[in-house]
């Protein structure tokens, strides 16, 4: 299996087991706060099924060599703001984005050759380190999932 298909299919895997997590959350647990991110287990799932939209647009950029703009002070503020924006957001909501945004994003790694793993470009809200495609895969789902489960204790 390519290294793209086995990216694709653990992306796959970990939306479908994020998805069924944030539709058996409770009324209560979806309005508890994170520790982690200081903000409601439903803006935290909200920020991740954002994210695989932002993976893609990253990856595709990463692709054709464009640094990725932004110091870690707009990127947090830019967080923030979106968790402002999205404080009543549904279960519902949520499932229906990650699904959407994981669908793109899956496409977007199964379209990746050997080449494109070689590339990196400079992360900005990472203050300049650079940023790779492996570093794009689930690992943003799995740390904010960890912090939901953390918070809610299972």
């Amino acid at each position: 299996m390519s290294r793209s298909v086995a990216m694709a299919e653990e992306m796959v895997d970990a939306n479908a087991e994020f998805t069924a997590f944030v539709e058996s959350c409770s009324d209560e647990e979806w309005r508890a706060i994170c520790r982690a991110e200081k903000w409601r287990v439903g803006v935290v799932a909200h920020h991740v099924a954002w994210g695989h939209e932002r993976a893609a647009d990253w990856i595709n950029a990463i692709r054709r060599g464009i640094p990725i703009p932004g110091t870690p002070q707009a990127h947090n503020a830019s967080n923030a703001i979106k968790a402002t924006q999205v404080a009543g957001i549904s279960r519902d909501e949520v499932v229906f984005l990650a699904r959407r945004n994981a669908e793109r994003l899956v496409a977007v790694l199964r379209s990746l050759t050997d080449d494109d793993f070689k590339q990196s470009v400079p992360f900005g809200p990472a203050r300049g380190r650079p940023l790779s495609i492996e570093g794009l895969g689930r690992s943003h789902l799995d740390r904010h999932l960890a912090s939901i489960r953390a918070t809610l204790k299972r």
